[in-house]
């Protein structure tokens, strides 16, 4: 048993480094990871650990409703297939929030190997993309200037990685989020070297250009600097992001300003500076499918092609082509499962608000908010990252809340 639970211990960590660099891995990890947990609920205490599930049937339920809507779904839903693939990847919605409360020890033992984990995942995407982009501009005998140019930049600087802006963004400032939160821990040395990774990552979000994230990120820093009355870094702060986006805005054909200010158009019209934004009517587009079956809706699955033929109908065929999903996860559950997708949604943010305001702990409070705040631009429950991303963050809080030390070290900083 003891070196089923090293390689368990093993499998969690490198499932977090592998979280923002390889989604096949990260999940072929947690799967074994998910295996192994299990293995050990058969053979170590099974009497007792099937007793704390039952006890905490209802607050289990309420972490899973992601994946129970999906289960759900399955019922009536016409496309069986691909609803039982959204279900196998929804999980970790169920299983890790149980391992969480049955072996509590695995995540809090590990609580700042997990932390140390992202961050080198997310310190690893940058200087890969980074250096994969410079070598690229190098070999063609461009200016260097391109590497911020619509080449290689947004999507387009970790498309080698195949990975998504707005949910590696996610980890950075998660990742940022845990060194600054432990930083008084660390000797001098290590401070050093934190604050160093801190820049490179923030530098490398911002490269990113995941509009959600920067605004997050800088409203949460701001909230940070004030609370803690750093007046000195927050003023230091502010003039390098004025100083910088002022240079963005004011640079002519520059593909930053472009994507950051012009492409945001919220009146939804084309005017000389901006194009006619979609972002609005492709959301319209799931309301519309909501409104043909408002209770139930179509089953796990089966939105996607109504939604889809609504994008056919109105002309837009880059939706149409690439099939997009709501960007947003109110509307997506909406679409899907009807009214009683949105009241779950609803339910299963309050439940976990309240379970942060109970424990009262920052570092949650910052990436339960932060969450919040992705699911009204992105469906975050219909990609595997964030499947993943928010089952592993809920299995921490829940064993937090069981009253487990090592993750209160996080909380007070």
């Amino acid at each position: 048993m003891k070196y089923i639970n090293q390689l368990n211990n093993f499998c969690l960590v490198l499932a977090v480094f592998f979280l923002p660099v390889h989604l096949n891995f990260n999940n072929i990890l947690i799967t074994c990871f998910i295996c192994l947990n299990l293995l050990l609920l058969f053979f170590e205490n099974r009497a007792y650990k099937c007793g704390l599930i039952k006890q905490s049937k209802w607050l289990l339920t309420l972490v899973s409703i992601p994946f129970l809507l999906n289960a759900a779904g399955l019922i009536y839903t016409d496309e069986l297939v691909e609803g039982f693939n959204y279900t196998i990847r929804a999980i970790p919605f169920l299983c890790l929030p149980l391992i969480s409360l049955i072996n509590p020890e695995v995540f809090t033992k590990n609580i700042k190997k997990l932390g140390f984990a992202l961050v080198l995942g997310c310190l690893f995407v940058t200087i890969y993309s980074w250096s994969s982009a410079i070598v690229d501009i190098y070999n063609q005998d461009k200016s260097i200037k391109e590497l911020f140019g619509p080449l290689y930049s947004h999507h387009n600087l970790i498309k080698s990685l195949s990975l998504h802006s707005a949910y590696l963004s996610i980890c950075i400032y998660t990742s940022v989020g845990f060194l600054v939160f432990i930083y008084k821990e660390l000797n001098m040395q290590k401070k050093l070297i934190s604050v160093v990774i801190i820049c490179l990552l923030i530098f490398f979000m911002f490269h990113l250009l995941s509009r959600n994230a920067i605004i997050y990120f800088l409203s949460a820093s701001v909230v940070f600097l004030i609370s803690k009355k750093n007046w000195g870094l927050l003023i230091s702060g502010s003039v390098i992001v004025i100083i910088l986006a002022m240079l963005a805005f004011n640079v002519k054909h520059n593909y930053l300003r472009d994507r950051i200010y012009n492409s945001l158009n919220f009146f939804e019209k084309k005017t000389q500076f901006s194009k006619k934004d979609d972002r609005f009517d492709r959301l319209s587009a799931s309301y519309e499918i909501f409104k043909h079956k408002p209770i139930v809706g179509y089953g796990t699955a089966a939105e996607s092609k109504h939604r889809r033929q609504i994008f056919k109908n109105k002309g837009d065929t880059i939706a149409y082509e690439r099939n997009y999903n709501a960007h947003n996860q109110f509307f997506e559950y909406l679409s899907t499962y009807g009214i009683i997708g949105g009241i779950a949604f609803i339910i299963f943010f309050l439940g976990l608000f309240q379970i942060i305001l109970k424990n009262g702990n920052a570092f949650f409070t910052y990436v339960f908010i932060g969450l919040f705040f992705a699911c009204v631009t992105e469906s975050v429950f219909e990609r595997s990252q964030g499947v993943v991303y928010t089952a592993l963050i809920i299995a921490l809080m829940l064993s937090y809340s069981k009253g487990n030390t090592q993750l209160k070290k996080i909380e007070g900083v």
